[in-house]
C-alpha cells in the first residue's frame, strides 16, 4: 500500500486497494484511497487486482491511453492530437471518466452499457434517459433491467457489501463539494440537456450532460468526457442514415469538432 500523497494513479490505487480487502467502505468520500463505487465495479477489475500495484497501474494507464486514442480517432489530426493531450490529466489521475465516455458512446446502441455509470457514479447514468426522450421504451427498459439485475444478483451473492454501498451513498448524499443545492441544479440542467439531445437527435449533448451530473465537478478531470463527442455525433448521423429519426426529431446539428 502506498502511504505518501501522490498524483499519478491516485484514483486507480483506491480501486486496486478496495479489491484487496473486504469491502465495507471504511474511508470517507473525498479522502485518499476512498472507494466510492458499487461492488460490481470490483467484480469487473478483480483479475487485474491480483497483480502487484505497479503492474496494475501500468496496465490501467495503457487501457486509458488506448481508450483516449479510440475516442479521438474519427477526428482530423489537428483536433485529435490536442484532444488526446487534453485527456492526459484524467490518465494521470487514473479515474474512470474515459471509461464512462466509452459507456456513453456504446450506450446509444446497447442500452445495457448504462449500467456502468449507474453503478459507479450513479447520477452520471442520466444518459439512459436518452431513450425515454426518444420514446424508445424497449431500450429504456433493457438498460434499467440490466442495471437492476446486476444489483439483485450482487445482493444475493454479497449482501453485506451491497448493503454497505447503499448506506455509504445515503450517508454521503450531501457530500458533493459544491453543495447539495448546486449539485441538484446541475442534475436538473443535465436532465434537460438529455431530453433536448433526444428531441433533436444530438447525442453529442449526452457528454456535457453527464459532466453536469458528476457528483464531483471541481476540477478539469471530469471534462475528459467531452472526448466522447466525436463518436456520439457519429451515432447521431448513423441514426439519421438508418432512418431511425422520427419526423419530430428531424432537426440536426453537425458535430462541432468535425
Amino acid at each position: 500500500m502506498l502511504e505518501e500523497p501522490r498524483i499519478y494513479g491516485q484514483d486507480s490505487h483506491a480501486y486496486w486497494l478496495a479489491a484487496q480487502e473486504e469491502l465495507y467502505y471504511p474511508r470517507p468520500a473525498g479522502t485518499l484511497d476512498a472507494y466510492l463505487y458499487s461492488p460490481a465495479f470490483l467484480w469487473l477489475i478483480k483479475p487485474l487486482s491480483w497483480l502487484p500495484w505497479p503492474t496494475f497501474l501500468a496496465l490501467w494507464t495503457v487501457l486509458l491511453l488506448v481508450i483516449a486514442a479510440w475516442l479521438v480517432w474519427p477526428l482530423r489530426w489537428q483536433w485529435a492530437v490536442p484532444l488526446f493531450i487534453y485527456c492526459l490529466p484524467e490518465i494521470l489521475v487514473s479515474n474512470i471518466y474515459l471509461l464512462l465516455a466509452v459507456a456513453a458512446v456504446l450506450g446509444t446502441r446497447w442500452p445495457g452499457m448504462w449500467a456502468f455509470p449507474i453503478l459507479t457514479k450513479v447520477t452520471m447514468g442520466v444518459g439512459l434517459l436518452w431513450f425515454a426522450g426518444r420514446r424508445q421504451w424497449r431500450n429504456l427498459t433493457v438498460g434499467a433491467v440490466v442495471s437492476l439485475s446486476i444489483v439483485a444478483v450482487g445482493y444475493v451473492l454479497h449482501p453485506q457489501a451491497w448493503q454497505a454501498w447503499f448506506e455509504f451513498l445515503i450517508s454521503n448524499r450531501d457530500g458533493t463539494k459544491d453543495g447539495m443545492v448546486l449539485f441538484a441544479s446541475r442534475c436538473a440542467v443535465s436532465l434537460a440537456l438529455v431530453f433536448v439531445a433526444a428531441r433533436f437527435n444530438w447525442p453529442w449533448l449526452i457528454a456535457p450532460a453527464m459532466i453536469l451530473a458528476s457528483p464531483i465537478l471541481v476540477s478539469i478531470i471530469p471534462m475528459a468526457l467531452l472526448v466522447a463527442i466525436p463518436r456520439l455525433a457519429m451515432a447521431g448521423r448513423r441514426n439519421r442514415s438508418a432512418g431511425g429519426v422520427p419526423v419530430a426529431y428531424g432537426t440536426h446539428m453537425a458535430c462541432p469538432l468535425k
